[in-house]
């Protein structure tokens, strides 16, 4: 949930402490940020929350959920160029790695991480152990049945 709240707010919040991807614009809801981070955050956060809860089913679908998040954090930024104008963030060299990687790819990437764990966390069955049958070297010991003595 926190890897979720961060790809939310850091597009949103980070012009204040000078870490804005774009000429460090705060609370600014384009396009460019709910395709790439917005949107991912959101899925992120409630596939955080239905990994929370008890049943099977919606935690598995959570799991996915985030993981589909966090995917997108990866690839997102490489494909967004396909639909939109090429995307850069300002700043110097340094700081323009520090935002890839702190937005999108370390995000992306932990996410990713941590929703396959708790996928594999989900599939796991329980084994239960039965107790192997006695085996000794004495035959087993029938009685005879005597057909006529029951139908009398």
């Amino acid at each position: 949930m926190l890897l979720g709240a961060w790809a939310f707010f850091a597009p949103l919040v980070g012009g204040y402490f000078d870490y804005g991807f774009a000429a460090d614009s705060t609370w600014a809801f384009s396009t460019r940020e709910w395709e790439l981070s917005l949107g991912a955050g959101v899925a992120i956060f409630v596939g955080g929350l239905l990994l929370a809860v008890p049943p099977r089913a919606p935690a598995w679908l959570g799991g996915l959920l985030a993981a589909a998040g966090g995917a997108w954090l990866l690839v997102g930024p490489s494909v967004y160029p396909l639909w939109a104008s090429r995307i850069a963030p300002d700043g110097s060299t340094d700081m323009q790695t520090l935002k890839w990687i702190g937005y999108f790819y370390a995000t992306g990437a932990l996410t990713v991480y941590l929703a396959a764990f708790a996928q594999g966390m989900l599939s796991r069955r329980s084994r239960v152990e039965r107790a192997a049958p006695v085996e000794s070297d004495e035959p087993v010991r029938r009685e005879p049945t005597d057909v006529t003595a029951r139908a009398a």
